[in-house]
């Protein structure tokens, strides 16, 4: 795409139909290095630093939330570990910044469950307890009050985070792949052939819902998500729950599910710990990259559940009880590494976009 994305301006949003009835619609390696572009004006303090990446065209400013930059290796938020790239597998290990993928109701096969019911506010139910909106972002333009573009990358991930790489057009959050100017890297000195992009939610859930309508990157090497994640960083815990696409097989989708299982460290640590991954590779039956799709997660203290189309493809229940943490919700394109797990570079990988129509998140009260 040919045009200017480091701005976003508004733009009036199309008028759209409702989608809560008909249900229409959808290792990482520990070193990220996070620093936000946009910042809370009424919950957080900003201190804002910029640092300008030699060779590089965005700028990495860095806000006060919860913690200082983590720049190659400091204390601070990363821009989200996951662990897609810390794997470089066939599954290729879950990424907190590549979570992504799901498609709609009709074709999915494997592991699940029931369909889910519509609640209230739209989408499935869970339990006994009670999920309450917090919000819906229609995206008419991208509100920095509930949301930052973060700039880092980390060591299987092709991609510098970039705001360039971020825009809004028509009602929808467009985040793309983007070939990068010779010499781009990140700030650890690493090249970065790509840009991509994280838009990371400034709120957090300690259980709750994330449900959005979005049309999934095609491509190969190219990996589109929705996460929710424990970020700080150097990780002292991980929690981590992702729906990420594969851009390379677009009626596949894999949910990822991760959390620390060693021994209990105290923080601030300098070293991050591991997470146990527990990946599950979803057949939908169709291409997630041609048409939009409602795709939600649902976690509570008894379980996580993930949804496509409103219908229930997957329930994990196995270490729910180390998923206490409060979690971030990220938006992410990138370009992965592990040509085994994500397929291999090739020219259509730099075209690739993902589109988010909207995003909801629900806070959850227990029985």
């Amino acid at each position: 795409m040919e045009r200017d994305r480091s701005t976003f301006g508004s733009r009036r949003k199309r008028k759209k139909r409702d989608v809560f009835a008909s249900g229409d619609g959808q290792a990482r390696r520990m070193a990220r290095h996070s620093a936000s572009l946009f910042t809370h004006p009424s919950r957080f303090s900003a201190a804002i630093g910029c640092l300008f990446v030699t060779s590089v065209a965005s700028i990495a400013c860095s806000s006060n939330n919860d913690a200082p930059s983590a720049i190659a290796g400091s204390g601070g938020t990363p821009a989200i570990a996951g662990s897609s790239a810390l794997a470089g597998s066939a599954t290729g290990g879950s990424s907190a910044e590549s979570s992504a993928g799901t498609g709609g109701a009709g074709g999915i096969t494997g592991t699940g469950g029931t369909g889910g019911t519509a609640s209230s506010a739209g989408g499935p139910t869970q339990g006994n307890g009670q999920f309450k909106l917090l919000y819906r972002d229609d995206f008419d333009r991208l509100d920095s009050t509930r949301w930052q573009v973060m700039t880092h990358s980390w060591d299987t991930n092709l991609a510098l985070f970039s705001q360039q790489s971020v825009s809004v057009k028509d009602g929808q959050l467009q985040l793309a792949l983007l070939p990068a100017p010779q010499g781009t890297a990140d700030p650890g000195g690493v090249a970065k052939p790509f840009f991509g992009a994280e838009v990371r939610s400034i709120d957090t859930l300690t259980y709750g819902r994330v449900r959005a309508r979005i049309k999934f990157a095609q491509g190969s090497a190219v990996i589109s998500s929705l996460v929710m994640i424990y970020t700080p960083w150097p990780a002292d815990n991980w929690n981590e729950l992702d729906i990420e696409h594969l851009g390379a097989q677009p009626a596949k989708t894999q949910f990822n599910t991760m959390v620390y299982t060693g021994a209990p460290v105290t923080p601030p640590v300098t070293t991050s710990v591991s997470p146990t991954q527990d990946p599950h590779l979803q057949d939908l039956g169709f291409s997630a990259s041609d048409d939009f799709h409602v795709y939600a997660v649902e976690w509570t203290p008894e379980s996580a559940k993930f949804y496509v189309d409103d219908a229930l493809a997957y329930t994990w229940t196995k270490h729910i009880e180390l998923m206490t943490l409060p979690q971030n919700v990220l938006l992410t394109i990138w370009a992965s590494s592990s040509a085994a797990w994500a397929g291999a570079v090739t020219d259509e990988t730099s075209k690739a976009i993902a589109s988010y129509d909207w995003v909801e998140l629900y806070e959850y009260s227990a029985p």
